[in-house]
């Protein structure tokens, strides 16, 4: 984990913290009561560095005084994006995958304690799971790709993250601290995440880490589905066919290579 931060840095923790409530929550957006609680700050101080990030330009606020992430967060992400364009590089992987499948299929990276959901393909199962937005930022451990990270990283480590989230665990679905322990387990045993109803019932869905690279963060592939179409006798060929792209994917570029190169 990260190390302790510097001593004099609150507000930059505290600003952080709200722009990691906006980013979790961006589609709808929130009121000063909600971010303040989400961040946990009282609603004076989360009410004083929304406008202040407003005024910024890395907030905004519409008519119902709902916040969102402003203009000039998106400018950072941009400046920010790495060297590899991810998206591109597995979008391959992904239209393979929803494509051989027919079922939803998400490409996720992790942001410390969360995962960010990078891009999505949706497949050609008349009925689909659309489970998570693209861009949406959720507590690792609520989706399959997520668990599948979770369970990719030391055991301590593992520990820590799922003590941080387990506040926020039960707001995305029937999960707490002691259900995603056990899944993270099952996922060590079986070497693939697999979420059968634990989440969301009638909804499951299949992780697999994406193969280490230097330069690449931590990725995953997964797949969401109604929940009979991810029975035991499919799972294999499934995890088969995520795994075959993920490995594709990751041996499309060449070390070192550059965005647009």
């Amino acid at each position: 984990m990260a190390d302790a931060p510097p001593p004099g840095t609150q507000a930059v923790q505290r600003v952080a913290r709200i722009l990691r409530v906006l980013g979790a929550n961006n589609r709808v957006g929130l009121k000063v009561a909600d971010i303040a609680f989400e961040a946990e700050l009282e609603r004076p101080t989360a009410h004083r560095l929304l406008l202040a990030l407003c005024h910024e330009g890395l907030a905004r606020q519409d008519a119902d005084r709902r916040f969102f992430l402003g203009p000039f967060a998106y400018e950072l992400g941009l400046a920010a994006a790495p060297e590899l364009d991810l998206r591109a590089m597995f979008a391959p992987a992904l239209n393979a995958v929803a494509e051989e499948s027919g079922d939803t299929t998400f490409l996720t990276v992790r942001s410390r304690f969360d995962t960010v959901c990078l891009d999505r393909r949706e497949g050609t199962y008349p009925i689909k799971a659309l489970t998570v937005e693209v861009g949406a930022r959720r507590p690792m451990g609520t989706t399959a790709g997520g668990i599948a990270l979770l369970a990719s990283l030391p055991q301590e480590e593992a520990r820590e993250v799922i003590a941080f989230n387990a506040p926020r665990l039960p707001r995305y679905g029937r999960i707490n601290a002691e259900i995603l322990t056990r899944l993270v387990e099952r996922a060590r045993e079986l070497g693939y995440a697999l979420n059968f109803n634990d989440i969301t019932p009638g909804v499951s869905g299949i992780g697999v880490v994406v193969p280490e690279r230097p330069g690449l963060p931590p990725l995953a592939l997964g797949i969401a589905a109604i929940s009979s179409r991810l029975e035991e006798d499919r799972r294999a060929e499934v995890v088969a066919l995520m795994r075959r792209e993920a490995e594709r994917a990751v041996a499309s570029r060449p070390r070192g290579a550059a965005r647009g190169g």
